[in-house]
This record gives structure tokens, sequence and C-alpha cells, in this order.
């Protein structure tokens, strides 16, 4: 079978199509990582590596594929480029969102709860697929309709992984984000729009990916693949970058009291700007308990951190 197993025999038409998804993903990448460089002054940790991983990983994976596709280069060694480029664009693209939920939820086990997933599906989903595309393409006939199976089942359970945490950044936003992003005024509600609107449009992403797979579209579905993934990671990497941005700016100014009373919150004018923006980005960056809420299991509320403050220099508010 083709793509399946080997090279493809297609129209030119389609093998068009294919060379300009290559193109599309390759200038993502491109982009991804001169603004990767360009905005991280400190390159070190779980976000910056992750999100150098799965940019090297959509690379990896869509010249691999296009090599083998077109038979430029061994069928077999491509086919370990291709898992190994599918590994890192994936994972990578889920730890990215994992390494920055921190900043939408003090809920520290939500946290865990998505890493178990993450882990669980690369074990029960990925390795099992890696197993029986390999040994398709080793001549083994039995694993070609049992890796079609699995092909679809993988796809659909991956794509259930990303959007339950699309599905977490938008309820957390909505939740326990909001009344702290409302301290920020119209940029703070600019940013809960931009994180909901950004998370509903990966998942429509991964739906048309969905639908290339169940319509029987093997060679398209694994060239458009590394492009969604592209799409996605730029626009994550925008958003996080922008929403992190306005959880350490300054809080509203009093031209936006109106639009805090819609929470319910109030700004004391002795409370300065460096002292606001330094609570609520630390709360935020630290994953903080209120210590009352750790005795009760339950989450702590961003905001109830910061009204938690010295009364002589606080927000007081409730949502």
């Amino acid at each position: 079978m083709g793509g399946e197993t080997g090279p493809i025999n297609v129209s030119r038409v389609m093998a068009m199509v294919i060379a300009g998804l290559l193109a599309l993903s390759c200038y993502n990448v491109i982009e991804i990582t001169i603004s990767i460089f360009t905005t991280f002054k400190r390159r070190h940790g779980l976000y910056f590596w992750s999100m150098l991983i799965a940019t090297f990983g959509i690379l990896v994976h869509a010249i691999s594929v296009f090599l083998r596709y077109f038979a430029l280069a061994p069928n077999f060694p491509m086919c370990v480029l291709i898992c190994i480029g599918w590994y890192a664009m994936v994972n990578g693209q889920s730890v990215v969102l994992f390494s920055r939920l921190h900043l939408v939820t003090t809920y520290g086990q939500y946290s865990r709860w998505v890493l178990y997933m993450i882990i669980f599906n690369f074990c029960a989903l990925q390795i099992p697929t890696t197993i029986l595309f390999l040994g398709s393409n080793r001549g083994v006939d039995s694993f070609v309709d049992t890796f079609n199976i699995y092909e679809r089942i993988q796809l659909t359970g991956l794509s259930v992984q990303e959007t339950i945490i699309s599905a977490l950044y938008i309820w957390e936003t909505m939740t326990s984000l909001r009344p702290v992003l409302a301290l920020k005024g119209p940029n703070g509600q600019k940013a809960i729009t931009n994180l909901v609107i950004i998370n509903i449009t990966a998942v429509l992403l991964d739906a048309s990916l969905l639908a290339t797979e169940y319509t029987n579209n093997f060679d398209v579905q694994t060239t458009y693949k590394p492009v969604v993934y592209g799409i996605k990671l730029r626009m994550e990497f925008t958003v996080l970058n922008r929403l992190l941005a306005v959880v350490r700016a300054c809080p509203s100014t009093i031209e936006d009291d109106q639009h805090l009373r819609r929470y319910s919150i109030h700004i004391d004018p002795s409370w300065t700007c460096d002292r606001s923006a330094t609570v609520s980005a630390f709360a935020l960056d630290q994953g903080l308990y209120d210590q009352s809420d750790r005795q009760r299991g339950s989450k702590g509320s961003p905001i109830h951190l910061l009204s938690s403050w010295p009364s002589s220099n606080h927000t007081q508010g409730s949502v």
C-alpha cells in the first residue's frame, strides 16, 4: 500500500499539493525558530526546550516524509526519522502547553494529570503505532491492516489529548485567571479573548487533520500534519507570551475603573504599579496556594492571593 509501506504514486496535482505542504511546514519552522531565539533572553527551562524540540520535530517529520514518498532516500531509514520527528513534534507541542499551564491555574494537580496523560498516551498510542509502522515497512504483511486501524486510534487519542489541554486553558482562563486579568483592564480582556480563540482554533485544526485520516487520505494526512502542528505552535507561542506579558504588567489605571467594577474589584491607590505587578506575576508563575485551600484540598484563587496582601498596601476584591 502506498504511503503506509513505501513510496507513493500520485498525480502531478497531488504531488504539487504535497510539495506545497512541505514548503509551508519549512516556512513555519524558520519563522518559529527566529521567534524563539529573538524572544527568549534566557535559553533554558522546559518551555524553551519543548518549543525548540517541537520545532525540530516538525522539520524532521516533514522532510523525511517528503523524501520517502518520492523515493528520494532509502525507505526504512526515513521511516525511523519520521517516527523521531513525530515524537518530537507531537509530544513537544503538548509539553509546551504543559509548561505554561501554571499561568492559568494555581491547582497543581491539573499539571500532574496533564503530565500523566502525556506519558500514558505516549506508551499506549505512540509506541504501538511505531512498532506497527516499522514492521509494515520491514515486510511484515500482517502488520499493515493492524497499522491502518491503530493509526486512526492514535490520531484520535492524541487529538483528544490536545483538546483536553485546550479545554483546560479555556476553563481556567474564564474562571480562576479572569479576575486577575480584570486588574489589567482592556489588555487583560484582550488576553482572555485571544487565549480562547487560539485554543478553539487549535481544536478545529485537529478536527481537519482527523477528517483527512478518516477519508482515507493517508498521504495527505502525513504531509498536512506538520503544517497543522506548525500553525498551532506559532499561535500558542504568541498567545502564551502575550499572556505572560499581561500578567506581569501593571494593573489597570483609574481610566479603567469602570471595567474593574464589573468584577467587583477595587484598586487601592496606595498600591504601586511595581508592587502589584510583582505580586500577580509571582502568584501565577509560582503556582502558589492559599494555606486554607491547601487544607481543604481545593484550588487557591489567584485573586485571593492578591487580596491577601497586607491591608496597608493591597488590592481588595471579591468575585
